[in-house]
């Protein structure tokens, strides 16, 4: 999902939100994830990218938008960056984890994610 020749404007950060919010794994292999699976994460793609977009992105470091403001969207990260935090799904008693992927870090719930 980060070939950016597939889907322009997908990051990490985004792709780790929508894949949790679908409840599919990361580590997943693209050709086994089913039509209704891949539905319900492209639904998901384009919530997390308008809520993102309403938040004016999200700012890690020193990211600033054209106008000079800072995003807020980190704040409403449900897995990004919450390694050893408890899943926010409802119901799941799993613990957020990170990997590497790419050379690029991803987070997700092992529980609820598969």
């Amino acid at each position: 999902m980060l070939d950016q020749t597939l889907v322009a404007g997908l990051g990490n950060i985004y792709v780790c939100e929508a894949l949790h919010r679908a409840r599919i794994s990361p580590e997943r292999i693209c050709a086994a994830i089913t039509p209704p699976e891949l539905q319900r994460l492209v639904k998901e793609i384009k919530v997390v990218l308008a809520e993102a977009i309403a938040a004016g992105g999200s700012t890690l470091r020193d990211y600033r938008s054209a106008d000079g403001n800072l995003g807020y969207f980190q704040h409403s990260f449900r897995v990004y960056d919450r390694a050893g935090e408890p899943c926010s799904h409802r119901g799941c008693t799993g613990t957020l984890v990170r990997t590497v992927q790419s050379g690029r870090s991803s987070y997700h719930c092992p529980e609820c994610q598969r």
